[in-house]
């Protein structure tokens, strides 16, 4: 800050202001504010010199009402630095910013705005490296910045003024939807594993979060997506599912061809608060906190024969293309799911691949757990288990992938589990697991190529599922001359 002050003319002392004091005549100006938000770093090649450059854009606030943004112009090196000690919450000191009226009319600024967060102030702040600076603010006296501490769980928007999510999805039904972008209060259901995605434009990976989130119109929920690595970070590290309550700032409500359905965005004009202040964030916990979490935790790979069709009630024959016109294509209805019954031949059953066949489920609560785990995240599972329990803290069951293949395609996505997998192999998993490869290679030609009836049911794709599901209800086995008699042209 030194060098920064003695390039000023020392006639002007260093003022501190609030945000709301500022206006373009003044310099030699210290704002100390919160980071409400902040955009990765925008490296590119100046044309005056060809060295590469880079600006970011901080969202600053010191009051509860009061949020402007703030860009930084630099060097690739200053940028990138600067992106790596300022993290999201953290009190900094903005010193000799150059102060910028917004002008409604200027097409310039108008583009921006469509790029970064909603300013509640007509002013925005600049600042060149060499002639201001960002930097963290000393810790030694952050008691005397208590009031701006707490802005962090303190919305600068009331709670009150947000959509519900029913009323969103109910809206994009289909791709002609226009996107646009509003205001949500939502409970965290699920935080799936972040996926890295390769950008075309840019060449490179970058990694996308994908959350479920809902609120008392939709507890089905949807899916909001994160490609910001501090909010990515923050999610996975921070947010608790059933627990933690977002107030979501102009997310972007889009229709997505991946999903065939509506979905949430965070973007660059985007901002939120976590566990924000107020009744409506307290009523919604409570609403939380009486759901059954087993909605977000199984997602749907284990499926008790108890909850299923009867056999006996499926009768209604189609084929694979038919199949998947009404899951995914032009015959597709509003419906979750339905039943058919399917002739076709078994042209993949990887039964003998023990690792592809048995998933585990929890001996407590009987929800799915990962492949690489051995205990439940279910706090109070963690917690029977922990006072004197000594044996296996989980069961298995059978979840085996069976591809179905007629003369109009291949149902790739066929599932045979738990007690229908017993009985369509005639043993459960303990006697599966003693089988030698000899006898796996026997039990996958009893199926293999051969001819057969099945009876499904097609689970559509939605929120929790990226894709749709063909759950085997009845398995068995047909001769030439019954698959020949039920052939249908489409």
């Amino acid at each position: 800050m030194d060098k920064i002050m003695n390039s000023k003319d020392k006639a002007t002392p260093l003022t501190t202001k609030k945000l709301y004091q500022v206006h373009p005549e003044m310099e030699n100006v210290l704002i100390v504010a919160m980071v409400l938000g902040k955009t990765e770093p925008n490296i590119f090649l100046s044309r005056n010199d060809t060295q590469h450059k880079g600006v970011m854009t901080f969202t600053l606030r010191d009051a509860p009402q009061h949020v402007v943004n703030c860009k930084y112009w630099g060097t690739r090196e200053k940028v990138e630095e600067l992106d790596g000690q300022i993290q999201l919450g953290d009190i900094v000191d903005v010193v000799c910013p150059k102060i910028s009226l917004i002008q409604k009319s200027d097409a310039l600024e108008s583009k921006q705005a469509q790029f970064q967060p909603v300013s509640s102030l007509p002013v925005t702040l600049v600042v060149n490296e060499g002639q201001g600076l960002i930097e963290r603010h000393s810790y030694h006296d952050l008691e005397k910045y208590t009031e701006i501490r707490l802005l962090a769980h303190q919305s600068h928007k009331p709670l009150y003024s947000v959509m519900n999510l029913a009323d969103v999805q109910t809206s994009f039904s289909d791709s002609k939807a226009q996107a646009f972008h509003t205001d949500f209060l939502v409970v965290v259901g699920l935080v799936r594993k972040a996926r890295e995605i390769r950008a075309t434009k840019e060449g490179r990976a970058r990694r996308c979060l994908e959350i479920v989130v809902f609120d008392q119109s939709l507890t089905s929920g949807l899916t909001f997506t994160l490609w910001h690595a501090d909010w990515i970070n923050r999610a996975e590290t921070v947010w608790q599912p059933m627990k933690t309550v977002l107030h979501l700032i102009d997310v972007k409500v889009s229709y997505s061809s991946f999903y065939k359905g509506c979905i949430l965005s965070f973007t660059s004009k985007s901002l939120l608060y976590e566990n924000p202040v107020g009744t409506e964030t307290q009523h919604l916990k409570t609403f939380a906190s009486t759901l059954a979490r087993t909605p977000f935790d199984l997602a749907v790979h284990n499926n008790s024969a108890d909850t299923l069709p009867k056999a006996e009630d499926i009768q209604t024959v189609m084929t694979v293309r038919q199949i998947y016109a009404r899951a995914e294509g032009h015959l597709r209805d509003t419906n979750e799911h339905f039943t058919a019954k399917l002739y076709a031949m078994v042209t993949r059953f990887e039964v003998d691949w023990p690792d592809r066949v048995l998933s585990k489920k929890c001996k407590s609560c009987n929800r799915y757990i990962a492949t690489r785990k051995d205990l439940c995240d279910n706090e109070q599972c963690q917690l029977s288990f922990s006072l004197g329990y000594t044996g296996q803290k989980y069961d298995y069951f059978f979840n085996i992938n069976l591809q179905l293949s007629d003369h109009t395609g291949t149902l790739v996505e066929g599932r045979l589990t738990d007690a229908i997998a017993m009985k369509v192999l005639s043993f459960n998993c303990d006697q599966y697991l003693k089988l030698n490869p000899q006898e796996l290679e026997q039990l996958k030609w009893r199926f293999l190529l051969n001819n057969v009836e099945a009876k499904l049911l097609i689970k559509k794709s939605n929120v929790l599922r990226r894709k749709m599901m063909a759950i085997i209800i009845d398995l068995r086995p047909i001769e030439l001359e019954q698959l020949s008699d039920n052939i249908a042209v489409f």
